[in-house]
């Protein structure tokens, strides 16, 4: 019933044997005083054969019917009234009436039906129960050269692990020995394996393919993606859609509504059956599964994609966007940025000006950091990390590097282009022309010169804008920190034409909230650190790079676990099925209630009729929910 399984957030093993054992075991006590006492004999004896009859009818209503009961009352003593008392009011009604075989078959549907809704829910959990899986129980480790089997609970930060062909990676970690191609479909729904070499990152719950790896431990147990995809799925279910608050509203009044009904059913008709039909159909189970079932039904279906949506709401948000706005690097480009030129300032070598950017940017985060690195390994430059370090988001960042102070970021470090001196202004225009990103390196004041760094539009960015064109969004734009030169160059590729360029964190929190006040509902996409203010202002804020990063996981309301914004008109799509399929649960439960209520005041529904009716409405809801699990985006095009 509804107090016993609705509660979606805190299910649990539902197909238990017990719970049908007991079941059957109360059906089939009360089919056994149904028989005996129709056949009691008119001898000497026979009330001993009715009184034991009458047993196990009660014995039957003690198994399934008493937990009801009691399960009502204790929810009343905690001022938690729900439509579970009006079960329990017609089976004790059914017990004063003298009507102990209907109350005990009442009684066994109800529970029976209950888990057979809650048996057909489990397909909208499939998702969790699929990631839980894939999550290893043992693992490798090597110690001084020998290998030891040992739980994945013992395994530590730093621990070195063997990972042989066949084998699921038990936590997040770097390869730091050997080569493979591995399976990540868990964790970003991409079907194709990713290819892993020494310095890669691999995570918990993928699939190694083909070669031996030896990676170090970064993240274990609960703290790897996959422990916190696992944590954020489960509790999203407990985020409910706005759209429930409908139904919260309607609850508060529906059982002094029902109960109202079957009074009136009683004194009208003078028949106390019509009055328990009454109090049974009109539990709205159905009503009340509508929305549930359908968000996480929606939820599992986008995890089972590689998006993890941190609740039902953000679904529904995403579903009512009509604007959305997407960071540049990282988003839009591939974010693999790669540094192609190396322009020193008079006196200052090549290798020098890249040691002093790289000193700095070693311990950064930032695509364009990584590219600093990867120049520096290329260039077989000795690299110390900076002491002293502090990042100005959306500037730069500074530090320490043998005792002088070092700054690495945009033009705007010092003013803008008009403090870059004059002998590098020629070419620090030449390389804003070609859309690449200049990154200026200043000690101690004075410009030792610039890295040119340059990305690539991801492959079919161009048909996604265009889908979602399609979708009926009528603003789509590009907020970014680079210079106009580069971000008008991105969105004349990928065909979109509102451009802000040169903005700082606080730049796109004014663009999201300027178009807030003229009513847009606002999704924002970016790298899930650097915009955290913007994705937090958003309506929906979406999150790329969130594999392995915290700080996107619990910044963004949605995270693209893939780093692939080819799943935002899916994820659009599907919260808008989502709606339409709640919308229609809870019409039909509506209507349902309403029909099934008429027919058991007017007689033309037993108390038995109406158990069975009334799980059939149920199921239906249920199995309109699941079909969210099938759902492919193409589907709505």
């Amino acid at each position: 019933m509804i107090g016993r399984f609705a509660k979606l957030g805190a299910y649990e093993e539902l197909l238990q044997n017990r719970d049908f054992i007991k079941v059957g075991c109360g059906a089939l006590l009360a089919l056994a005083g149904f028989l005996l006492g129709r056949h009691v004999p008119d001898a000497v004896g026979s009330s001993a054969l009715l009184w034991l009859s009458q047993g196990l009818i009660l014995a039957s209503v003690a198994i399934n019917g008493l937990p009801v009961i009691l399960g009502a009352i204790k929810g009343l003593l905690a001022r938690r009234v729900n439509v579970d008392e009006l079960l329990a009011l017609a089976i004790i009604a059914c017990l004063l009436n003298g009507e102990l075989l209907t109350a005990a078959v009442v009684s066994c549907i109800m529970v029976l039906g209950a888990l057979i809704e809650e048996a057909t829910a489990e397909s909208a959990r499939k998702s969790i129960q699929a990631l839980i899986q894939v999550s290893p129980k043992q693992a490798v480790i090597v110690t001084d050269g020998r290998e030891r089997l040992v739980a994945v609970e013992e395994v530590r930060v730093g621990d070195i692990l063997l990972i042989k062909p066949g084998e699921q990676t038990p936590v997040d970690g770097l390869v730091i020995e050997g080569g493979s191609a591995l399976d990540e479909s868990a964790i970003t729904g991409e079907a194709m394996p990713v290819e892993k070499q020494v310095g890669d990152a691999v995570y918990a719950g993928t699939l190694n393919h083909n070669g031996v790896l030896r990676v170090r431990a970064e993240k274990v147990g609960a703290d790897t993606t996959l422990g916190q995809v696992i944590r954020l799925v489960s509790e999203a279910e407990a985020h409910k859609p706005k759209t429930i608050a409908f139904i919260d509203r309607f609850a508060q009044y529906f059982t002094p509504l029902i109960l109202g009904c079957a009074l009136a059913a009683w004194l009208l008709s003078g028949e106390f059956g019509r009055a328990v039909a009454v109090l049974i159909v009109g539990c709205p189970c159905a009503l009340i599964l509508a929305v549930p079932t359908a968000t996480v039904a929606a939820i599992g279906r986008a995890a089972r994609a590689g998006v993890l949506v941190k609740g039902g709401q953000h679904l529904e948000s995403v579903a009512l966007a009509d604007a959305i706005l997407f960071d540049k690097t990282g988003t839009l480009t591939e974010g693999n940025p790669r540094v192609d030129a190396i322009i020193p300032a008079a006196g200052v070598t090549r290798d020098e000006l890249l040691r002093q950017a790289a000193c700095v940017e070693c311990d950064a985060t930032h695509p364009l950091a990584r590219a600093v690195i990867q120049a520096a390994h290329y260039a077989k430059i000795t690299v110390n990390a900076a002491r002293d370090l502090f990042t100005e988001i959306g500037i730069g960042v500074r530090g320490s590097v043998d005792g002088r102070l070092v700054e690495v970021g945009s033009v705007y470090l010092y003013g803008g282009v008009a403090a870059v001196p004059g002998a590098l202004q020629p070419q620090l225009n030449a390389v804003k022309e070609r859309g690449a990103t200049p990154l200026m390196v200043y000690r101690d004041s004075q410009p030792l010169g610039f890295l040119s760094v340059s990305d690539r539009v991801r492959s079919g960015a161009e048909q996604i804008v265009t889908r979602l064109k399609q979708l009926g969004l009528r603003e789509i734009g590009i907020l970014s920190g680079d210079h106009a030169r580069s971000v008008d160059l991105v969105g004349a590729q990928v065909g979109v034409t509102r451009l802000w360029s040169g903005l700082k964190p606080e730049g796109k929190l004014q663009v999201i909230q300027e178009l807030q006040t003229k009513r847009a509902r606002v999704i924002f996409v970016g790298d899930g650190i650097n915009d955290a203010p913007a994705l937090a202002a958003a309506d929906v804020g979406i999150a790329m790079g969130a594999k392995g990063t915290a700080v996107a996981l619990e910044t963004a309301d949605i995270a693209l676990m893939g780093d692939d914004i080819g799943k935002l008109p899916f994820l659009i799509a599907l919260g808008r099925r989502m709606l339409l399929i709640i919308k229609l649960n809870i019409a039909f439960g509506l209507l349902f209630n309403l029909v099934a209520v008429v027919a058991g005041a007017s007689g033309l529904m037993t108390p038995i009729m109406g158990a069975v009716v009334h799980n059939v409405g149920s199921v239906l809801v249920v199995l309109s929910s699941a079909s969210l699990v099938f759902f492919k985006e193409k589907s709505l095009s």
